[in-house]
């Protein structure tokens, strides 16, 4: 099916400091006028890019760090329509780039059809999304602060386990250089170590006040969420695994479904899909497609939570018992509980276990997905 030629376009070359625009107008498949320009990336160098692309209402521009959401905004706001790609497809589909002329091969790229623009939530939902990835952030900046407290405790010899309730205490105690109860030493006297040295006391303390400003952050973060939180991440939060935190990220994350033709389609955006390659009649697969990580590392934890629930219980045994894979078992109903998502999304309501998002089986039932199919390297990389 031949493409159709869009005749009017425009293509930006996002900088850190400077702009490239091409404006570009094409007849019988032929450039009829081109024209290229640079502009500072300031308010000044945005307000002189608008007025360069009057006349011309769709483009493209790729998408550069964080640099390219600001243009994108304000050409949105001046009602252009604007289409952005990832870099990685810039590269497949134009090979190295040139710098300057990397806008005028955009810009004729787009115009006959070899590029299409990725999914940009706008609004509220970009509002939402932004919250959920700074929760994200939070939460493996605490991560990382825990393992900190527990190197500094293993240095001195100690085999508590930190964060018990119990055992916090202690922790506390030991930063601070406060003596401990005969009772807690009597209780722990086989996990306790050495006595930390002053510096090592005055680092466990500094690590441990920023430990609570943290969870304290995400405390915050996660009530700001909830305000935020639309009738749709509700309806997500009935189907069993996932909570509000968990319902407002995925529905961020996977924005608006009407984008994709199937759940299947979803599935290989979030990137719990395995990668299928076929060489005559045999089919490979090797490792996942891959997707968003912020909705397949979601996911995982939500199957990881779901698998011991009465609806999915068991089919997740089912997959265990064929694989012995608790990993790609789980993965496997991530994929399930990700095309669930989608139709409760497009459908509006969770309508508990249908035949949309029933996986069909012959005698005995089994997934869409073989767990199989995916090899243990791809699941490192979400666990």
């Amino acid at each position: 099916m031949e493409r159709k030629i869009k005749p009017k376009v425009f293509a930006i070359d996002v900088g850190e400091s400077r702009l490239v625009a091409t404006k570009m107008e094409i007849n019988n498949n032929t450039v009829k006028e081109a024209d290229t320009r640079e502009f500072k990336y300031n308010e000044e160098g945005l307000k002189e890019l608008i007025k360069f692309l009057e006349g011309y209402e769709e483009g493209i521009m790729e998408a550069t760090g964080v640099y390219f959401y600001h243009v994108y905004n304000v050409l949105r706001d001046k009602g252009l329509k604007v289409n952005v790609i990832n870099p990685v497809q810039t590269v497949e589909v134009l090979g190295k780039k040139t710098d300057k002329n990397d806008s005028i091969r955009l810009a004729i790229a787009y115009a006959a059809g070899t590029v299409k623009g990725s999914y940009i939530p706008t609004g509220e939902m970009q509002e939402l999304r932004e919250m959920t990835r700074h929760r994200e952030g939070l939460v493996e900046r605490k991560t990382q602060v825990k393992n900190e407290i527990r190197k500094v405790l293993e240095t001195a010899g100690y085999k508590l386990p930190p964060f018990e309730k119990k055992t916090k205490e202690i922790v506390r105690k030991l930063a601070t250089d406060e003596k401990l109860t005969d009772e807690e030493i009597k209780e722990y006297s086989k996990l306790l170590g050495r006595k930390l040295t002053r510096i090592e006391a005055f680092i466990l303390k500094q690590l441990l006040d920023l430990l609570n400003i943290i969870e304290e952050q995400i405390k915050e973060v996660e009530n700001e969420i909830m305000k935020f939180l639309p009738e749709e991440a509700v309806e997500l939060t009935k189907i069993p695994g996932i909570g509000p935190i968990s319902a407002a990220t995925i529905y961020a994350e996977l924005g608006d479904v009407s984008r994709f033709e199937s759940s299947k389609q979803a599935a290989s955006y979030a990137g719990v899909s395995p990668r299928t390659k076929q060489s005559g009649k045999t089919e490979f697969h090797n490792g996942l497609i891959k997707g968003n990580k912020h909705l397949s590392r979601v996911l995982f934890l939500v199957a990881r939570s779901a698998k011991n629930t009465t609806q999915f219980n068991g089919f997740y045994q089912a997959l265990l018992k064929r694989t012995s894979n608790s990993k790609k078992a789980t993965l496997a109903l991530a994929n399930k509980i990700c095309r669930i998502v989608y139709h409760v999304l497009k459908d509006g309501e969770y309508k508990g276990e249908t035949k949309k998002t029933r996986y069909r089986g012959g005698g005995g039932e089994g997934p869409q997905v073989d767990p199989n199919q995916v090899v243990p390297s791809a699941l490192q990389a979400i666990a």
